[in-house]
């Protein structure tokens, strides 16, 4: 009589576990690298608005040939992600610039330009009320600029209908710089916007 041990059982428990496993280990992976894109997009556009901010900030009058060069730069420095698009872009972005002055009656919004996606509306430049209830001093002002792009991070997740888990996941992503002009107070623009 020979005792012959079989494996079959303990290899089966192993398969099914396996299984049970796998398709979370790719779901965690799927959603680390949703949130590591999610995080390079926002970055690089709080960088770019900073930058654009920055950069606006030192001229001492602003033309149409100016803005232009802005928008430029804010398309250069997002790089890869989008700054703003255009209707040959395979994304939706847009980059708005503004000046908030400051009066003995509150803010009030000088002008505001915009390059890209109209659909994507802007919720800081454009408008007098800054966020955070923010008051431009008396006499002052401040160069806006808000960057806008229509990365939707979760979105493998957030096509299960009707939603993955319960939540859609963020909307656009939103940045904004407030910066104050270091020359001059920019409160007229040269010109129509570009």
């Amino acid at each position: 009589m020979s005792l012959i041990r079989s494996d079959d059982g303990r290899r089966g428990a192993a398969v099914v576990e396996f299984a049970l496993i796998v398709p979370l280990l790719v779901l965690l992976f799927v959603a680390t690298a949703e949130i590591v894109l999610y995080m390079r997009t926002r970055f690089r556009l709080e960088r770019t608005a900073a930058e654009v901010a920055n950069v606006g900030s030192q001229f001492d009058s602003l033309a149409p040939a100016d803005l232009d060069g802005l928008f430029g730069a804010a398309k250069v420095i997002a790089r890869p992600v989008l700054a703003w698009s255009t209707g040959a872009d395979t994304g939706r972005a847009r980059t708005v610039i503004g000046v908030v002055t400051g009066s003995a009656s509150g803010n009030a919004l000088a002008w505001t330009c915009s390059r890209g996606d109209a659909g994507l509306e802007s919720h800081v430049t454009g408008r007098a009320s800054l966020p955070n209830g923010f008051l431009v001093p008396s006499g002052q002002s401040v160069l806006v600029v808000e960057v806008i792009n229509a990365a939707v991070p979760w979105s493998i997740m957030a096509k299960a209908p009707p939603v993955f888990f319960g939540t859609p996941g963020p909307g656009p992503v939103r940045t904004y710089a407030i910066v104050r002009p270091r020359t001059a107070s920019l409160t007229s623009l040269g010109g129509a916007c570009p």
